[in-house]
């Protein structure tokens, strides 16, 4: 298959009174499957996709014609059990893989500064996968995206500007691989409609910069085998939404045939069905730029709160609020398609809160105790909303300021939109008192919420 044309890569958040800040912590690290099947169609053909799986990936062709394939994606999320050490011992490598370590036009691993800085970086490293890691941390946290044509991809350029888009990523991350005498590739694939330009959305709080054709990697670990990564975006996996459609140095199997990916070339991209049972089970402070990852051992740094939340028929809650409460303060988070997680990074007692709209809040205590993972899945049930505007003594809206309302021995505030609205969500049904504070006067209104229903509660301040 030709090489792709280089132009071609080219919270939902609760209010609260008070918040508490948590440490800088960015791998967020996933366990679990997650399965989608694509429906491409284009009417002038569709390009020629493999049949492809490495230890964390496969996929496969369905059903084709001239005109439409159905494709499986699967990503693997589980623990990676590699124990080989770093560096590599003298015949680790095998003799059909050793040619990816050696020097290639744009990733120059033999260049004097590429090899000072991968032994830099994977100074102490123990395990070659821990040395890939730490690699990739340092592209994370030391490159910047940008797509200015002006920008080489090559792995030196890469480095000495500290700017790339996903090929100067791929490029930098298998130079410096194999500089550390680790085997690596370039992968190349496609980002069906999504991420910034579609139908799907960020990857458990990380967003891939590019769509359409993509370039991303594939480390070979001797006791694993191959693994992808994505220097932009995860290290060990990819996810689902990525369709691989050439390896640099591999025959893909399958016919290669005409035909277009590219969605202004008239390419339709439907999800006929997707599974995804991936969990949050830990997170790590490094890199400090958010990266997703797999466990690479047996040891939890931190506890993690995490499950599913569904409605009352048991259909998971597209999107919403997770706060953990803890002596009266609150740390928010957004939760999406019915899975929330939270991290965890000081032990204690807490209380977990979960929102979404339309429905009424639901709550847990909980005894958190470092390093330990916390299942709680939450069932919410209808809720109703009070919402209105708040207007001064001359009938302009009130720009500054907050509407307060309490449920039990707890008050909560919501602003006042910059059009003189609020609105409060998640409401148990019942009465409440609301009131808003100017100067030094309180002015009160008492309202009855029902489930699903609104209640519309206007103040005039005089």
């Amino acid at each position: 298959m030709r090489p792709l044309p280089l132009n071609h890569y080219i919270f939902i958040a609760l209010f609260v009174l008070l918040s508490i800040d948590r440490a800088s912590a960015n791998l967020t690290v996933l366990d679990g499957d997650h399965t989608v099947v694509y429906d491409i169609v284009n009417p002038r053909g569709v390009a020629f996709i493999p049949d492809y799986s490495n230890e964390s990936f496969e996929q496969k062709v369905l059903a084709q014609d001239e005109f439409s394939k159905r494709v499986q994606v699967t990503s693997r999320m589980h623990a990676m059990r590699s124990r080989v050490p770093f560096p590599a011992r003298p015949g680790t490598i095998p003799a059909d893989v050793s040619p990816y370590l050696t020097a290639e036009k744009d990733r120059q691993s033999d260049d004097p500064s590429l090899v000072r800085l991968a032994a830099e970086i994977t100074r102490g490293s123990i395990y070659m996968h821990e040395s890939a890691n730490a690699i990739l941390s340092w592209i994370a946290d030391n490159l910047t995206f940008d797509t200015s044509i002006t920008v080489a991809s090559d792995a030196v350029s890469a480095l000495r500007s500290k700017k790339a888009f996903c090929v100067g990523y791929s490029n930098l991350a298998v130079a410096l691989l194999r500089a550390a005498g680790i085997p690596a590739r370039v992968a190349h694939g496609y980002l069906p409609p999504g991420y910034e330009w579609g139908f799907s959305k960020d990857y458990w709080g990380v967003k891939v910069n590019d769509g359409g054709y993509h370039a991303y990697i594939e480390i070979f670990y001797p006791d694993t085998g191959w693994v992808f990564s994505d220097a932009e975006h995860s290290h060990n996996f990819v996810d689902p939404f990525h369709i691989i459609l050439r390896i640099d140095g591999v025959r893909m199997p399958g016919a290669v045939k005409g035909g277009f990916l590219d969605v202004d070339k008239a390419t339709f991209y439907t999800i006929f069905r997707e599974v995804n049972n991936t969990v949050m089970v830990d997170e790590l402070p490094v890199p400090r730029e958010k990266r997703l990852g797999r466990r690479l051992g047996d040891r939890q740094h931190a506890a993690v709160v995490s499950g599913r939340v569904l409605d009352a028929a048991g259909t998971p809650v597209p999107k919403g609020s997770v706060v953990l409460w803890k002596d009266g303060r609150g740390t928010p988070s957004s939760f999406a398609d019915g899975r929330y997680s939270a991290v965890v990074t000081t032990p204690g007692k807490y209380r977990i809160e979960l929102r979404g709209a339309g429905f009424r809040k639901s709550s847990q205590e909980i005894q958190i105790e470092q390093g330990i993972t916390y299942p709680r899945d939450f069932t919410l049930h209808p809720g109703g909303v009070i919402k209105g505007r708040v207007r001064d003594s001359a009938g302009r809206p009130l720009q500054d300021g907050d509407v307060f309302y309490r449920e039990g021995s707890t008050s909560f505030g919501v602003p006042i939109n910059n059009d003189g609205t609020y609105r409060i969500e998640g409401l148990t049904p019942g009465q409440y008192r609301i009131s808003v504070t100017q100067g030094d006067k309180d002015f009160f209104k008492t309202g009855d919420v029902m489930a699903g229903k609104e209640t519309v509660l206007d103040f005039v301040l005089k």
